[in-house]
């Protein structure tokens, strides 16, 4: 999937890169109307390059002199950001969030049971659904924290608009391949992650997206190993969300 990715990347700028308005697809002329506005014409080429830096902005689009940073996904389970777990803790704590808060994550995180006198047992530790069975509550006060307007919009900041490494904002993401894609622009991400925040999940999340490890390796026989210490952000069916969401824009538009 990750090799598919990068292809897909190419793939987008090969669809744009060189191109006049005029020789794109209907779809594909929709899209860079809504990204671009009057600007966009047929009498320049448009010319589209891949990010060589891994940032939020896998691929570059320009016209004109304006450049459009976009980000792109594909598939139903994407995996939207990565970091190292104690820079998570970090930024919670930048957040301001209680350490209790954030102790709860850590356990939920590495599945720590607790013993019979209530302290954590770091030699005992179990798969997700294990812990969701015993610690339910814990998880709930944990995402009744986070899901407040400003953290979500600073977490909407960080897992998908600008990143930790850039100092610029995609202006939209892009979800599918070039034959058949749907998109969403910056400030609607917002909307949408703002829009679905009652969303219901027994994950630790804000709105629709989940916040846990990469991968637990419970049996401590993976290769990958050090993936149990990378905090993984997933937004699932967000093609389907993206979709939703414009379709509930488009009805309610007065």
């Amino acid at each position: 999937m990750h090799n598919y990715g990068y292809q897909n990347e190419y793939d987008f700028v090969e669809l744009f890169n060189n191109k006049n308005l005029d020789e794109l697809d209907n779809n594909s002329k929709i899209f860079l109307r809504d990204i671009f506005g009057e600007i966009i014409d047929s009498k320049e080429k448009i010319i589209a390059w891949k990010n060589k830096v891994v940032q939020k902005a896998d691929i570059f689009i320009k016209y004109k002199g304006y450049i459009k940073r976009i980000s792109l996904k594909c598939g139903n389970s994407n995996s939207i950001h990565h970091e190292q777990i104690q820079e998570f803790n970090m930024y919670l704590k930048k957040l301001e969030i209680p350490y209790k808060y954030i102790n709860i994550y850590n356990n939920y995180h590495y599945g720590y049971l607790r013993n019979n006198d209530g302290f954590i047992d770091f030699s005992n530790h179990v798969s997700s659904e294990e812990y969701k069975k015993m610690y339910q509550k814990d998880i709930d006060l944990f995402n009744k924290e986070i899901n407040k307007t400003k953290i979500i919009m600073d977490m909407v900041d960080r897992f998908i608009i600008r990143g930790k490494n850039s100092e610029y904002d995609i202006d939209a993401l892009i979800c599918g391949k070039i034959d058949d894609y749907v998109w969403i622009k910056k400030y609607e991400i917002y909307d949408l992650i703002l829009f679905k925040r009652n969303y219901k999940h027994t994950s630790p999340h804000i709105s629709c997206l989940t916040i846990g490890p990469k991968k637990r390796n419970l049996n401590g026989n993976s290769k990958n190993w050090k993936e149990k210490y990378i905090v993984c952000v997933r937004w699932n069916f967000i093609r389907e969300s993206i979709i939703e969401f414009k379709n509930y824009c488009s009805t309610t538009v007065t």
